[in-house]
């Protein structure tokens, strides 16, 4: 279900993925998500579940917290 929330999560995983310089494919390797579902998550179609959430966190080396620190 695409929504503000989930779009701007997924905005703020696409900003964070490329100033880590990884590519989508990567993130979803190290965050141990299939990466044809990372997708639907950058593109804000998916609700994630904190799982998730803390799976991209480790992924992208940052704090759960910073995830959503998009204003």
């Amino acid at each position: 279900m695409k929504s503000k929330i989930n779009t701007q999560f997924g905005l703020r995983i696409v900003e964070l993925r490329k100033n880590a310089g990884i590519s989508q494919d990567e993130l979803a390797f190290r965050s141990n998500i299939h990466r044809a579902y990372m997708g639907t998550i950058e593109r804000g179609e998916k609700s994630v579940t904190l799982n998730t959430v803390e799976k991209i966190a480790t992924g992208l080396g940052v704090n759960v917290k910073d995830l959503f620190d998009w204003e």
